[in-house]
């Protein structure tokens, strides 16, 4: 029998909300903004046009491709969650005006 009593679910720290949900956010971007790159260029074409001998599959180049995205929209997130928490506070007296 357990004797522990259910307190409901943990509160996360803010610091720990503001990153899995620029984690969350940019992991749903990076997957639409790879169905849609790839909806248009072929991994496979994109390959020849770099230098030297690198032939990777097409699979190779969804997840390069992915994880490019998710990188970089992660980058953004983690800059706009940065730019909300420290912007200014401002108080009663400027809501008024």
């Amino acid at each position: 029998m357990i004797d522990e009593e259910y307190r409901g679910t943990k509160q996360w720290s803010r610091d720990k909300q503001a990153v899995f949900s620029v984690v969350w956010i940019s992991f749903l971007s990076a997957a639409i903004a790879t169905m849609v790159f790839f909806a248009v260029f072929d991994p496979v074409e994109l390959s020849g046009y770099f230098e030297g001998e690198r032939d990777i599959s097409r699979d190779a180049g969804y997840a390069i491709g992915f994880f490019f995205f998710w990188v970089l929209c992660a980058f953004c997130s983690g800059v706009t969650a940065f730019l909300v928490r420290t912007a200014p506070k401002r108080d009663a007296k400027h809501r008024r005006q």
